[in-house]
């Protein structure tokens, strides 16, 4: 069966896998409901309390991975 992978501390998406129905009991951060459709500078995100994704824009994404954003070569000049 298609499932879908997200970090389980942030929710981020991580990509698609195929598992066995009864993986999903077992595994945290494996859900059957696919993301919704994403464009350039977001990502989803699940919440696995609510059982559904939402897309927030990539800098709040960088936020819940506590990174900074990334220096364009200009900038360093």
């Amino acid at each position: 069966m298609k499932t879908y992978l997200f970090n389980v501390e942030n929710g981020l998406y991580e990509g698609e896998a195929f598992e066995e129905p009864v993986m999903l009991k077992c595994e945290e951060g494996i859900t059957t409901v696919p993301p919704p459709e994403y464009v350039h500078g977001q990502v989803p995100v699940f919440d696995s309390s609510k059982d559904e994704w939402a897309v927030i824009p990539v800098n709040i994404a960088r936020q819940l991975l506590k990174l900074s954003p990334v220096k364009s070569m200009e900038s360093k000049s």
